[in-house]
């Protein structure tokens, strides 16, 4: 009788090398996207958006925390949450608080400078969400896809109304570290 074998835990290292360099892809991308498509202007210009600092930063926390509330609503009713939650845990929890809320800081920015700067600008709301909704679901599962669409509607759409990337990435940022935060709680 042979023995089972182990399970293969990822080096944190590795995982954390992994993460950073596919939000630095992400980003360089979108930069590069939008420099050649002659709009780079739009960092500048959409960096905290025409509603101003304190509005766009109240309209992210707002739509933050709600995401936040909807997340743990479905963690309730839904079953595949607790699956995902297992294989977020065992990703993140070798690599720490503090390295885990630097990626979730870089991850944010570079996820909505891709998808909300560069994919929106290109394809408009409808677009963006879309693509993010691929993506999203290709690395979780087409479960996820309800909770994907209505979050990257809901960046596409703080967007679309002149809130800015700073209300798309705080946002996001937020809705990330208060979930990640529950998550890998013991």
């Amino acid at each position: 009788m042979t023995a089972p074998k182990p399970e293969l835990v990822p080096d944190p290292r590795q995982s954390l090398l992994a993460v950073a360099f596919l939000y630095m892809t992400m980003l360089g991308a979108a930069v590069l996207w939008l420099w050649l498509r002659d709009r780079l202007a739009l960092l500048r210009t959409e960096a905290i958006g025409p509603r101003g600092v304190a509005m766009a930063s109240a309209a992210g926390l707002l739509v933050g925390l709600v995401g936040t509330g909807i997340f743990l609503l479905m963690r309730r009713y839904f079953g595949f949450v607790r699956h995902v939650e297992a294989q977020v845990r065992g990703l993140f929890a070798p690599i720490g608080e503090s390295s885990t809320f630097v990626l979730v800081l870089v991850g944010a920015v570079a996820e909505e400078v891709f998808f909300r700067l560069a994919v929106q600008d290109a394809f408009g709301v409808v677009g963006s969400v879309a693509v993010y909704a691929l993506v999203s679901t290709s690395t979780v599962g087409w479960a996820w896809l309800p909770f994907t669409v209505l979050h990257a509607t809901a960046l596409g759409l703080l967007m679309h109304h002149g809130f800015g990337l700073l209300g798309t990435t705080t946002a996001n940022a937020i809705l990330n570290h208060l979930c990640l935060r529950r998550i890998l709680s013991p």
